[in-house]
């Protein structure tokens, strides 16, 4: 009898911005620099395209359940308990005027103590009770509101709308809930919190992006065994489904000395979102480069070293998702030559 052989691990690499987006300018002088590694991945791999706009719209769609809302699987990672309510994002941000229009500044680009955020919250809190608004701060930068009425409201998720002009809601409740952000605001503006802030040369926290909003729905499947995610919702959309969820290391070599040798498990590696969105090319080039040194060049290595079996890159931007799933096999096909990453998004 033969014995049975357990596959090796097959990994996937989520990587939102990978491709530095179309609608950023860029300077005249792009960076020279190669990335052989990335690009060995895509050149050797099976490309397959994918329609999904955004992150959230992908890790909606690989659990099956693309029409639900961020919120209550992002909440039930940060340690809460969705339940049968419904949920936004609450996130605080500070709004910046820059002409004629207001650009959004959420907290990548500055600090907020857990204490700062307890007493903003609480404020809200109580001027809002009677509306039926509960706001949580499960994370000093990362808060959530439990409605009591779901409202008809389409509001751009926060890493598309940081460091872009802040556009008007859409949907049936878009008047309403205009008067209850108006209210948001000036709430903020009087808080003692952002008083002291402003006093230290710290940005004010003076708005709350709602946008996510749903009720926790049951998975239709369970596309990786094991999750690895800074972001909330891969995290939780793992927890509700049953899968692990579990440290990301800083890069690969320490993700494969504790790594199991079989399984599928997603990585999801987010450092070009907030460069990429405040059209910070330099920071975006610098992390591309960290990168190439600490997940796709180790990776790379251990695929030909047959350490693991398959490598699974999501380029995940605006225009859509470049998948590329690379075996040790494909690495020996050398006629597929790699290009510029940048051939790529094309």
């Amino acid at each position: 009898m033969l014995d049975f052989i357990e596959p090796l691990m097959n990994v996937h690499l989520a990587v939102p911005d990978l491709f530095w987006p179309e609608s950023a300018a860029v300077p005249a002088a792009p960076p020279s620099e190669r990335l052989p590694a990335l690009e060995t991945l895509l050149a050797r791999g099976r490309r397959t395209a994918g329609a999904e706009a955004s992150f959230e719209a992908w890790c909606l769609a690989r659990w099956g359940v693309p029409d639900a809302g961020v919120a209550p699987y992002a909440l039930l990672a940060d340690g809460g308990e969705p339940g049968d309510s419904f949920w936004l994002r609450a996130d605080p941000c500070h709004l910046r005027v820059s002409r004629d229009h207001l650009v959004l500044v959420d907290a990548t680009l500055f600090d907020l103590a857990r204490a700062e955020a307890e007493a903003l919250v609480e404020s809200l809190n109580r001027h809002f009770a009677a509306a039926r608004i509960e706001f949580i701060p499960l994370q000093p930068e990362r808060w959530y509101a439990r409605v009591a009425d779901a409202p008809v409201l389409h509001t751009p998720a926060l890493a598309a709308a940081r460091g872009r002009p802040v556009e008007g809601r859409t949907g049936g409740d878009e008047v309403r809930w205009r008067a209850l952000e108006n209210e948001l605001q000036m709430l903020l503006h009087a808080h003692p919190v952002n008083d002291a802030r402003e006093a230290r040369g710290e940005l004010p926290v003076n708005a709350v992006w709602l946008w996510g909003g749903g009720r926790l729905e049951a998975l239709a499947r369970r596309p990786f065994g094991r999750v690895r995610s800074a972001d909330p919702l891969p995290a939780g959309l793992a927890a509700a489904g049953g899968g692990s969820v579990l440290p990301l290391p800083d890069d690969a070599g320490r993700w494969l000395r504790a790594a199991p040798d079989a399984g599928t498990e997603l990585v999801v590696l987010d450092q070009l979102r907030a460069p990429a969105g405040y059209g910070d090319y330099a920071s975006w080039v610098e992390r591309l480069a960290a990168l190439e040194r600490d997940w796709f060049t180790p990776l790379l290595d251990a695929l030909r070293a047959d350490r693991i079996g398959m490598v699974t890159l999501h380029a995940i931007g605006a225009g859509g998702t470049l998948d590329a799933e690379t075996t040790r096999q494909d690495l020996r096909y050398f006629w597929r030559r790699p290009k510029p990453v940048a051939a790529y998004a094309r």
